[in-house]
């Protein structure tokens, strides 16, 4: 989704974390949120459990596979594939660290593939 802001294109990334119930998932989120606004990047991030991301895949852009739920991956990514959706882990360090910029990176990198795909 782009925006004009001034005369310049901004890209909104949405992301969607698959996670368990949410309650670290949101300091995760806060501080992917803290990192994207100080690096200039307009990001909106939705943490939904295993049982509520699939009624919400098709309204992302990237999706995001929480540590704890990583024994569901294969599942995410087929329903993630099936609407063009890049998916990936996030690395088990930096959630557990709430290393938000570590994690929007991965976000970046994986839409970026999109962009060019």
């Amino acid at each position: 989704m782009t925006r004009l802001v001034g005369g310049v294109a901004i890209v909104m990334i949405r992301v969607l974390i698959v996670c368990s119930w949410g309650m670290s998932t949101s300091l995760l989120v806060d501080s992917m949120l803290a990192a994207a606004v100080a690096s200039g990047y307009e990001l909106t991030v939705e943490a939904l459990s295993a049982g509520e991301y699939a009624a919400r895949v098709e309204e992302c852009d990237v999706v995001l596979i929480a540590p704890q739920i990583r024994h569901l991956r294969k599942s995410i990514e087929k329903l993630a594939a099936s609407v063009g959706k890049p998916v990936a882990l996030i690395e088990p360090f930096h959630y557990a660290t709430m290393n938000g910029q570590a994690v929007l990176e991965q976000v970046l990198s994986l839409f970026s593939g999109v962009q060019e795909g």
